[in-house]
C-alpha cells in the first residue's frame, strides 16, 4: 500500500491519568482489494512510544475504537515508514465517512490486559471443533518444516521463529489468519490467488478447505530467507 500525502497538525495534550491525548486530521484510506480503510498517524510511532506497535484508545469523529497502531507496509511521500490505524466498516457507517473523506481522530497509549495464554498450546487448547483441529495441523506442518524452528508467543499469537519470526497464526471470527510477512503472502497468492488477503497477512475461511501443502511450501520458502538473510 503507498500512502497518500495527507493535510494534518498533530497535537497532544496531557489527559487526566497523566497519559497523552495526540489529535488530528486524517483522510480515510482505502486498503486495496479488501474492504478495508485506514488512516495514517502522523508522527514517528518509536520515537514517541519506544515500539512499532501500541494498543490505544481512538475515535474517529468522536466514535470509540480500541485497537492498534501498526506498520503494513504504508510508506509516506519521502519513503519513511508510515504507521495506520484500521477504521472499521461499522465505524465508517456510524460517522457516515468512507475513504476519500476526512475524519476527526484521537488516541490515547492503552496497556495491554494480560494474555489468559503463554503457549501455542494454551492459546489453541481456547477453541475447540474443527478450528482448533485446523490450528493443531498447522502448528505441526510448520514445526515440521525444520528442526530448528521453535515456537512463543508475539503479537498475542502463536508465531514461529528461525533466525527471526517464520510466520504467524491466529484464529478469527469466520477464519484462521496466516501470517507469513509480505514475501509469504506473494508467495502464497502467486500460487494461490482465492483467497483475500493482506500485504502480510492470508485469511482460510473456516467453510473452506485449509491448503496445507501450499502453506507448508510457504513457510519452506520463509525458512530459506530467514536463513539467507542472517
Amino acid at each position: 500500500m503507498k500512502k497518500r500525502e495527507n493535510h494534518i497538525n498533530p497535537a497532544a495534550s496531557a489527559c487526566g491519568g497523566g497519559c497523552k491525548t495526540y489529535e488530528f486530521d486524517a483522510v480515510i484510506e482505502k486498503v486495496p482489494d479488501i474492504n478495508g480503510a485506514y488512516v495514517a498517524v502522523p508522527f514517528d510511532i518509536k520515537a514517541e512510544f519506544g515500539k512499532g506497535r501500541v494498543k490505544v484508545h481512538a475515535t474517529f469523529d468522536g466514535e470509540p475504537y480500541d485497537g492498534s497502531i501498526v506498520n503494513m507496509g504504508v510508506k509516506n511521500p519521502d519513503g519513511s515508514v508510515c504507521y495506520i490505524i484500521g477504521v472499521r466498516k461499522d465505524i465508517r457507517g456510524k460517522i457516515c465517512k468512507q475513504p476519500g473523506d476526512t475524519v476527526r481522530v484521537t488516541l490515547e497509549e492503552r496497556q495491554a490486559e494480560p494474555l489468559p495464554y503463554s503457549s501455542a498450546d494454551e492459546y489453541i487448547a481456547l477453541y475447540e471443533g474443527e478450528v482448533r483441529e485446523r490450528m493443531e495441523k498447522l502448528r505441526a506442518l510448520i514445526l515440521s518444516c525444520s528442526p530448528d524452528i521453535t515456537e512463543k508467543i508475539s503479537w498475542g499469537m502463536p508465531t514461529f521463529a528461525l533466525n527471526g519470526n517464520l510466520v504467524h497464526f491466529a484464529a478469527g471470527k469466520n477464519h484462521i489468519g496466516f501470517y507469513p510477512g509480505a514475501s509469504g503472502v506473494e508467495f502464497f497468492i502467486s500460487e494461490s490467488a482465492g483467497f483475500k488477503h493482506s500485504k502480510g497477512a492470508v485469511q482460510l475461511p473456516n467453510d473452506k478447505p485449509v491448503p496445507y501443502d501450499l502453506i507448508r511450501r510457504v513457510v519452506l520458502f520463509r525458512v530459506q530467507e530467514n536463513i539467507g538473510n542472517a
